[in-house]
């Protein structure tokens, strides 16, 4: 079946309506008060990557949530101003709640159709200095970890 190349300009921009949902007011704020803190810090110029808001049904209900990885900011006149060896700043919206982690890295996991936020966290979280450390965060009435 041959397709019009007008029909094929027209799914493909309605796919990027469907897809690019808008932040929640929570998200903007989040990016708003880093944009913010880095322009009081010595004038300091904010930048933010189009990962810094990433969708992922954590919860199961079939309505992604929103994470933000503070790891996708930079301000010119700071290198550690969300984070720092203990790693950066990820929030995680869930329900009209931002639920707030510091971490290295992170990563969702599928696990039998349950979405796990894994955080690659500070070795100290699992009380020694030496070695990597995480945490598996699930979502049942709030986050349940552990390490």
């Amino acid at each position: 079946m041959k397709h019009s190349p007008w029909v094929c300009l027209t799914l493909l921009i309605m796919s990027s309506f469907v897809f690019a949902a808008p932040s929640s007011p929570i998200a903007k704020n989040i990016v708003q008060n880093a944009e913010k803190e880095c322009d009081q810090f010595e004038n300091g110029q904010f930048e933010t990557t189009k990962q810094a808001i990433t969708r992922h049904d954590l919860t199961g209900d079939g309505h992604p949530e929103e994470i933000i990885d503070a790891g996708q900011f930079a301000c010119s006149t700071s290198v550690s101003m969300w984070g720092g060896s203990g790693g950066t700043m990820l929030w995680v919206i869930v329900n009209g709640k931002a639920y707030e982690f510091l971490a290295n890295r992170w990563k969702i996991v599928d696990f039998d159709n349950q979405q796990i936020l894994l955080l690659a966290v500070h070795p100290s979280e699992c009380s020694d200095s030496i070695g990597p450390c995480y945490r598996a965060l699930v979502w049942s009435d709030g986050f349940r970890t552990t390490q």
